[in-house]
Formats: structure tokens, C-alpha cells, sequence
């Protein structure tokens, strides 16, 4: 990534980068990573990978620790904590990280990415160095990674969504960032915040009928024990995740180890992109063992025209840029 292997621009930042990077590759450096989901899920086995990687890449001197479940904080409280180093590193959500750069809130437009080469094309190409670059300038924090984050369809617990018609006015727990209540209200839903931490006992209490959730999600989650059909609407595919980082904690690298900071992650992200390609099928299975019903719904192109029909809406979202999503959608891949 640009910024993170650029050198400083004048001789004194040159002259202070060296003796900090003396410095702390003299030390033993102790990095703390937070996320929302739980340890069986493949962002922590990914990141508990990018760790190992990074422990050994750096002969030990760098610890990366994991905390996963919401351990450090909901998602919201920790993009506060990151701003002041409190936290870290954070595996984010576009709309979360969209607070630092309202633009990043497009990768969680609907149908927006045909496929892994497509997302990765535009965040580890030209416009995701342009957001970098933007982050750093408003918010003083670092992206320094991406991460897939599955295909979203949606949970329902007595309701069959067999065409559109059948989500009007269902109460669907959607997360409390933008862009996901509008996207379930152009689906015509009643989108109802709440949060990760709380979807099961929402669930199970019937506050909602339903939740926007990828596949591995429900199992992970164990959320075949308060749902019973799956519906298969893959309304987001990939929304890929900046992995945001303190200034206070990247400056306490040096430059190569931020090159081996960046590799490690790279590598968890490859780790997750796989994991998510190879377990659909077992995800299906498990789901379906648990009771789980599958339902494709009659008529996609419906729900494709709805979320098409909310894009000059949504973009509001992003900054008001309609265009930056037919830029992303024509990245070549």
C-alpha cells in the first residue's frame, strides 16, 4: 500500500523515522485486534493466522492479539477507542469506517461486486490508495489491510420470502451503520437496529422476525436455534472490511515492520477469501441438519431493481457521488 511503504517527505521526518524505527524494532511491540464475531469464525481463525504469521515474520518481537466477540467493545465504541488508541486495530465494516471516510460506506452497496478478482481490484488498486490516503488525512488512522465479509441473505423465523412482496413491512434486525436500514427499506422491510451482540436474544424474544446475516454468521452464531429459513437473496457479495490502525500503534513500527505487518494481513485475508469459497457447502449442510430451510426467491430480479432504484438515495450515504458506483462496478477484473 502506498502510504504504508512511502518514505517521509522532507530530511527531519526522514531523520525521525529512522531513529523511531531503531527504536522500535528494539522492542517488543504488543498490538491488540478487535472484532465483533465470534472465535469460531473465519475473520478470527484468519487474523489468529495473520498473528502467527507476523510473530514469526518478526522473530517474536511483535505480538498480535486477537480479541474477538466484541471483547474491546461493540464495533461503534471501538472506532471511538481507535481515534485515541485505546484500541489498536479493528476489523471494520464499510458503514462503521464510513465515521472516518464517508465514501468507504459504498462497499456495502447492494449487488455491487461479481466476485473476489472484482473487490480486490478496486481496494488494492487505485481507488483504495485514494481512500487511504483520505482516512489518514480526516481521521488520523491507517488502513492497513482489507477483508472479505461473505455474502449477506437474510434469517427468518416462521416467514418464507419466496418474492418481495413477502419482506413488506417484516421487521429484519439490520445493523445500527448505514448503509444496511436503507438497503432494507428500499427491499420494502421494517429495518430494526440492533446490536451484533444482541441479534440472538432479539431473535429468540421476537423483537424482530428476522436478520440480515451471511451464511457462516448463522452457524457461527447459532442462530439456527432461533430462526428457521435461510433466505437466499446474496444482496452483498464480499463488502470487503478495512482493518483500521491507531496512529499511535503504526508509529510505533518501523517501515519494514509495517511491510511485515501488511504481509501478515494479506495472508489472513487470503485465508478468510478461501474459507468463505470452501465452506458454502458445508455451512448449507450444517444449517439444514440444524432445521434450516432454504428458499430462493422467484423473483431476484425484483430485489436487483429495488436496490438499483435506491442507489441515487443510498449515495447520499457515500457523499452523494452516484457516479462512484458505477465506477467501482466497471474496475476491470
Amino acid at each position: 500500500m502506498r502510504h504504508l511503504l512511502s518514505g517521509c517527505a522532507s530530511g527531519a521526518l526522514v531523520l525521525g523515522a529512522v531513529t523511531l524505527g531503531a527504536s522500535a524494532q528494539a522492542q517488543d511491540i504488543t498490538l491488540r485486534l478487535g472484532h465483533v464475531l465470534a472465535p469460531t469464525h473465519q475473520f478470527h481463525q484468519g487474523m489468529e493466522l495473520a498473528a502467527e504469521t507476523l510473530r514469526e515474520s518478526s522473530g517474536g518481537r511483535i505480538d498480535l492479539q486477537v480479541f474477538p466477540s466484541s471483547q474491546l467493545g461493540t464495533e461503534r465504541d471501538m472506532h471511538v477507542s481507535i481515534r485515541t488508541g485505546g484500541v489498536d486495530m479493528l476489523l471494520a465494516s464499510p458503514g462503521g469506517a464510513s465515521i472516518h471516510l464517508p465514501e468507504l460506506a459504498v462497499l456495502d452497496a447492494p449487488y455491487l461486486f461479481d466476485n473476489d478478482p472484482h473487490w480486490e481490484a478496486v481496494v488494492y488498486g487505485e481507488i483504495g490508495e485514494e481512500w487511504e490516503a483520505e482516512v489518514y488525512e480526516n481521521s488520523g488512522i491507517h488502513i492497513v489491510g482489507w477483508f472479505p465479509r461473505g455474502t449477506r441473505h437474510v434469517i427468518t423465523d416462521g416467514i418464507a420470502l419466496n418474492t418481495i412482496a413477502d419482506i413488506q413491512n417484516v421487521p429484519i434486525r439490520v445493523a445500527d451503520i448505514p448503509p444496511y436500514p436503507q438497503v432494507f427499506e428500499a427491499f420494502g422491510a421494517t429495518p430494526t437496529p440492533v446490536a451484533f451482540a444482541e441479534m440472538y436474544s432479539a431473535l429468540e424474544a421476537g423483537v424482530v422476525d428476522g436478520a440480515d446475516i451471511p451464511l457462516d454468521t448463522m452457524l457461527a452464531q447459532h442462530l439456527y436455534e432461533v430462526a428457521d429459513t435461510v433466505n437466499l437473496i446474496s444482496w452483498s457479495f464480499a463488502a470487503p472490511g478495512p482493518i483500521l490502525m491507531s496512529d499511535s500503534a503504526y508509529q510505533q513500527l518501523s517501515e519494514e515492520d509495517r511491510v511485515l505487518l501488511e504481509e501478515a494481513l494479506r495472508e489472513g485475508t487470503e485465508f478468510i477469501a478461501e474459507a468463505f469459497r470452501t465452506s458454502q457447502e458445508q455451512v448449507t449442510a450444517d444449517l439444514e441438519a440444524h432445521g434450516m430451510t432454504f428458499v430462493t426467491p422467484t423473483d431476484l430480479p425484483a430485489w436487483r431493481e429495488a436496490a438499483a432504484n435506491a442507489i441515487p438515495e443510498l449515495a447520499e450515504l457515500w457523499g452523494g457521488d452516484v457516479g462512484l458506483y458505477e465506477r467501482i462496478r466497471n474496475v476491470p477484473h
